[in-house]
């Protein structure tokens, strides 16, 4: 990925913008997660065998604590590393979004080891802890003991304010850097 080569944009600025960027493999619920923060996203989908899946990136724009937050989703798919690399250009945050019922994938640990290692602040987002089988613990095991990981429900909305509210949290720290 370019998150090495990211640079970050300002959050100095008086409009208190903050890009935040969803990583996560296919199906583990970024686009319902932007839906859930803007009801009225900016969607690029196509069908597949499966359905629908993103295949270059969604937007959504959310007004939090007097933080204007624009959260991207990008593809899951491997395929998609070069679309993933043009919408992290910038990041302030990043998410990995988990389908906790089956645990993180070997894309998403990647994806926060480079995040981490890159000194990006970044959150674990512990998806679809509603269902049958979900497992927070094993999302907190597979992040190897990291302590930014919220339990979510990007279809009931459960944990997503927390999840705004970390955010806000890591920007007011950049601004303060």
């Amino acid at each position: 990925m370019i998150l090495e080569h990211s640079n970050r944009i300002n959050v100095h600025d008086n409009q208190r913008r903050v890009k935040v960027v969803a990583f996560g493999s296919y199906h583990s619920g970024k686009t319902s997660f932007i839906k859930r923060i803007d009801p009225d996203p900016l969607l690029t989908e196509a069908r597949n065998h499966d359905g629908t899946t993103t295949v270059a990136l969604d937007m959504g724009i959310r007004y939090h604590k007097g933080y204007k937050l624009y959260v991207y989703g990008t593809p899951g798919q491997e395929r998609f590393e070069v679309a993933r690399e043009v919408v992290a250009f910038g990041l302030n945050a990043g998410l990995v979004v988990v389908d906790s019922t089956r645990g993180m994938t070997e894309f998403e640990k990647r994806v926060l080891s480079e995040l981490r290692g890159s000194g990006i602040p970044c959150i674990v987002l512990a998806n679809k802890s509603d269902l049958p089988g979900a497992s927070v613990e094993k999302v907190r095991e597979d992040a190897g003991g990291y302590d930014d990981v919220f339990p979510i429900s990007s279809v009931t909305g459960k944990g997503v304010d927390a999840v705004l509210d970390r955010i806000v949290e890591l920007a007011s720290a950049l601004r303060s850097n």
